[in-house]
């Protein structure tokens, strides 16, 4: 019995240096999916904006210029690099925020996110007599 509990000594040190690089990849990956996902939040909010602008005041440029700002000030960095896009599709106004998540290791290249938003533009009508 003695001989057979010097035996096991030791082996909850082994499991854990054996467990503890899974664990760590597996905390980097889930770290590298919440940045994602905020990136992909950041760019959706950002395309709304756009679009909102854009549709408001009828001018593409301006719904770019506001899909910059909140792009670069949403999140403090949470979106890298954002390229936003506004489009006048007929009767609606399509604005497009794309760019770069943040990445946790250096080696694994950042993944690249984009969200699309689209509206119709909105016209003042007078009421019928």
């Amino acid at each position: 019995m003695r001989s057979r509990a010097r035996d096991e000594r030791g082996a909850s040190a082994i499991e854990l240096v054996l467990y503890t690089p899974l664990l760590m990849i597996a905390m980097i990956i889930t770290i590298q999916f919440a940045l994602t996902y905020l990136a992909k939040q950041s760019a959706s909010a950002s395309a709304r904006e756009a679009s909102r602008v854009a549709r408001v005041t009828g001018d593409p440029a301006q719904g770019r210029a506001k899909g910059i700002s909140s792009a670069q000030t949403l999140g403090q960095g949470v979106l890298r690099s954002p390229q936003v896009t506004v489009v006048r599709d007929g009767d609606f106004m399509r604005a497009t925020v794309s760019g770069r998540a943040n990445q946790l290791l250096p080696f694994i290249g950042s993944p690249r996110v984009e969200e699309v938003a689209r509206g119709r533009i909105e016209e003042f009508e007078e009421d019928a007599p």
